[in-house]
């Protein structure tokens, strides 16, 4: 059976956005509203933040500050409108892994190794999604802390936001104030939960494709049988366990492929920027922000990297496993079995690569990002 973390703390989240991922059709959009209003706050905002942008286009730390926010929000938007737009698509392949792992987990190894990969896999989402979330709570609360601390020096009323933007309205009245703070907390709303939600599923698919050729493996070590009949069935059963996970990860890769290129684009920016304003703000209370926010993004391409990688990796590991079976009698009993090991050992040394178009989600991937983006840095320290 299962593990009751299947797929526990992702459902969570997708339920807070108003979606269903492994109950029935008619089932899958239960409150649309929430998916909409979180669009329209982020859509809404957009604007807000590239006028800032516009309006201090010779200020690079505004400037800077802007850029961090808009490329948020157009991630954001970019992820959610994605995973709308091939909804069925994902209940389907959420779906798929659902009934291979059922039939799998029967047997005590496949359950062992499809518990250990949840666990992992809830753990490392639990992280990512605190960390993200506790981003956009530092920013919403540290501008109404910050005006605090200033209207106790000064005594007088000095509006401040969370993110970077420009309002048609005076916002040293209060009653405007409000409306505008409350604008900035629903469009960071709506920026998290669309974010956390996409980038745990992939976490919690890569996990249990990972589990699945990791199933694979333990059973081509195990393939023998009582006799030849039972013997050439279990060799059956392994090579289409094989293809099936070659065909859920073929799946994966295209769902989440123009996910993973723009994010891998915006986080290298992101990085840029976020090196800039922490190199700029040291010694000030916005370092803390800075600095959470860094560990977020650096969180966001790790999952995408490493589990990108796992999946390559598990994948070529099965042609290992043939090597290390005991494939010797094989040669005498049915030579023709000799040959489908051969087939799938070269199919193997492929791997089942997860990829942005141009860019493949392994750990060089992101050593380079992170390379770039230090590298950056130096150039807008030269034009501030």
């Amino acid at each position: 059976m299962l593990t009751d973390k299947f797929l526990r703390l992702q459902s969570v989240f997708f339920r807070l956005l108003g979606l269903e991922l492994l109950h029935e059709p008619d089932a899958g959009h239960r409150y649309p509203w929430r998916s909409i209003c979180c669009i329209l706050s982020v859509a809404s905002f957009l604007p807000l933040t590239i006028g800032f942008g516009l309006q201090n286009i010779q200020n690079v730390e505004q400037l800077t500050d802007s850029l961090c926010s808009v490329l948020v929000d157009l991630l954001a938007l970019c992820k959610i409108g994605v995973f709308l737009w091939l909804y069925k698509d994902f209940r389907f392949l959420i779906r798929q892994f659902y009934c291979v792992l059922q039939r799998e987990t029967h047997c005590l190894a496949g359950e062992l190794i499809v518990t250990r990969e949840s666990r992992r896999d809830q753990f490392i989402s639990a992280i990512y999604a605190h960390c993200f979330i506790t981003a956009g709570l530092s920013a919403c609360l540290m501008s109404p802390l910050a005006m605090l601390i200033s209207y106790q020096r000064t005594g007088e009323f000095q509006p401040d936001f969370p993110f970077p933007s420009v309002y048609p309205w005076d916002n040293k009245k209060l009653p405007n104030y409000l409306i505008s703070y409350v604008w900035n907390v629903s469009a960071a709303l709506g920026v998290a939960l669309p974010t956390v939600c996409v980038d745990t599923l992939f976490c919690f698919l890569s996990h249990n494709l990972s589990a699945l050729f990791q199933i694979a493996r333990h059973k081509m070590m195990h393939f023998e049988g009582r006799n030849a009949a039972e013997t050439r069935e279990n060799l059956r059963h392994v090579f289409q366990l094989y293809e099936l996970c070659l065909q859920l990860g073929h799946s994966l890769n295209e769902y989440f492929r123009p996910l993973i290129f723009a994010q891998f684009v915006a986080a290298s920016l992101h990085l840029c920027v976020l090196c800039y304003q922490l190199s700029a703000n040291i010694l000030q209370p916005a370092l803390l922000f800075y600095a959470a926010f860094t560990a977020a993004i650096v969180g966001q391409v790790s999952i995408y990297c490493f589990c990108g990688s796992s999946v390559h990796s598990e994948c070529q590991l099965f042609g290992q496993a043939i090597y290390e079976s005991s494939w010797l009698h094989l040669l005498q009993e049915n030579p023709l079995l000799v040959s489908s090991l051969k087939i799938a050992m070269m199919r193997s040394s492929l791997g089942c690569p997860i990829d942005g178009y141009f860019f493949a989600a392994n750990r060089e991937t992101l050593i380079r990002i992170v390379r770039s983006a230090i590298s950056y840095v130096t150039l807008l320290r030269s034009l501030a």
